[in-house]
């Protein structure tokens, strides 16, 4: 089977996959391997998923603004003739409507009214000039301190503000599986080389065997005994090259170029070796909970949450209240009066309140109830999440824990199966064990090697976990042991 090539898919015209060898597109910023630096910056740069996430912060502004919009100021305009009839009448108008934040409205207009007009429609004539109108409507009761308007604008911010913790969620997800992919990649070429290792025991024995089965020494049947372990061992290298191959496939998924083309990194990139594992500290387990429950960002989301159900409630209360608001309009005509009378042309002040009230009031108390309720669902939730967290914590530190005890046990049984393979070495060419015994041996060094190698990827799956629990900005923290 041939090795893992370093190529990219991209698209051709006719929207298929076309493999373009990678070095003719940009690659990692690694001189000799790649790192997990490498894969956790093109996370943050070029990651799809990561992307999408982003793309909230653009829904969210713009339903900000569209909250904002009931703001707006607003223009009326009007024109009527009635240019048959007994009374011949033509009217004009326009008017501006400005809400305010603090509550209420200004409004100002003109109108201009000529013709003849019956006394009933005495508001519509005016001077020749027309008239000019400004007033102010303030709320004394209900949407006094808060109105539809302005809950609809608090509770987009605070929705906009929950993106940020929400996309810092998922972040530190992607880096995590990006990360665990990582050590899986690493251990899998780990794998594909002491399975090559044992073959090469087999391949190199050959000559030798085939030498003494020559001389009598052997029998012929260790001929084929190890011809046998060849095109077995061969098996599992092939095996392994394909688990490696992929490994390197998911972890294109997170390793991509700067246009954001899936990379598959070459065999020649992957680390010589493990960084060597750091005991965790298990006695700083509270510790480590209480920076998690300040870190992390689900907490952040529900509590901003709890604030916009909050602005709710303060509305649904505020509709308990009656409607009294409060009016003042100055308005003045301008020009020639085309009156009799003149009453058109004094400066007008007009100023009055006005209210109402549902009786019952049904629905401000149904959305409060409702309101209340999402308020209690949403801290039920919280106390839960803090118990979630504090959970995998204790968890990721169980298993970091295990997983360092667990190195070092393999590590034992590896240095164990050595000396066990050098004394059968010496009692096969001794003549004292056959072929069979010494694969025996060879087999269970090569099975304890991999086994030593999944401990050690499992070790830095559970560090990754740990971070992720931690919530830690993987770009600031060491997200790797120190290597020596």
């Amino acid at each position: 089977m041939k090795p893992v090539s370093h190529q990219v898919a991209v698209g051709d015209e006719s929207g298929g996959p076309e493999v373009v060898p990678a070095a003719e597109r940009a690659e990692p910023d690694s001189a000799a391997t790649l790192t997990l630096s490498d894969v956790v910056q093109s996370v943050y740069e070029s990651y799809p998923m990561l992307e999408v996430a982003l793309r909230e912060r653009d829904i969210a502004a713009g339903k900000e603004l569209t909250a904002w919009g009931e703001f707006d100021t607003g223009l009326k305009a009007s024109s009527a003739a009635d240019a048959l009839g007994y009374y011949k009448r033509y009217r004009t108008a326009v008017k501006l409507d400005q809400p305010l934040f603090a509550g209420g409205s200004v409004f100002g207009g003109y109108k201009l009214g000529r013709g003849s007009f019956s006394p009933a429609w005495y508001d519509q004539q005016t001077n020749r000039g027309g008239e000019f109108s400004l007033g102010i409507g303030v709320p004394l009761l209900k949407d006094r301190l808060i109105d539809k308007r302005r809950s609809s604008v608090s509770q987009a911010a605070l929705a906009r503000q929950a993106v940020e913790p929400a996309i810092q969620a998922q972040l530190l997800e992607f880096v995590r599986e990006g990360t665990q992919i990582y050590w899986y990649w690493v251990a899998m070429g780990q794998s594909l080389h002491a399975n090559r290792q044992l073959l090469r025991l087999a391949q190199d024995r050959a000559q030798q065997i085939e030498q003494r089965v020559d001389s009598g020494d052997l029998e012929g049947i260790a001929r084929i005994d190890n011809q046998r372990l060849i095109a077995l061992r061969e098996t599992k290298v092939i095996d392994a090259e394909r688990k490696l191959q992929m490994a390197a496939i998911k972890l294109s998924l997170f390793l991509r170029t700067p246009d954001g083309q899936p990379l598959l990194p070459d065999v020649e990139l992957l680390p010589d070796r493990f960084p060597d594992p750091v005991p965790p500290n298990v006695d700083e387990m509270q510790r480590d909970i209480q920076t998690a429950l300040a870190a992390r960002p689900e907490l952040v989301e529900l509590d901003l949450l709890v604030q916009k159900e909050n602005v709710e409630l303060a509305q649904a209360e505020n509709m308990l209240w009656p409607k009294f608001d409060a009016l003042l309009e100055a308005s003045q005509d301008v020009g020639e009066s085309l009156i009799e009378k003149n009453t058109k042309s004094p400066f007008q002040l007009e100023a009055g309140v006005y209210g109402e009230v549902p009786l019952q009031r049904r629905e401000a108390r149904g959305k409060i109830a409702a309101t209340r309720g999402k308020i209690a669902q949403l801290q039920a939730k919280r106390e839960f999440v803090a118990d979630k967290i504090a959970a995998e914590v204790q968890d990721a530190l169980s298993a970091l824990e295990a997983a360092f005890g667990k190195i070092e046990q393999t590590r034992k049984n590896l240095d164990l199966g050595f000396q066990a393979l050098a004394l059968g070495r010496e009692a096969f060419n001794a003549g004292d064990i056959d072929l069979i015994v010494l694969n025996i041996y060879e087999q269970a060094v090569a099975d304890a090697g991999i086994s030593w190698i999944e401990a050690q990827a499992e070790y830095f799956a559970a560090t990754a976990d740990y971070q992720a629990a931690l919530a830690r900005d993987p770009l600031v923290a060491d997200t790797t042991p120190a290597q020596p």
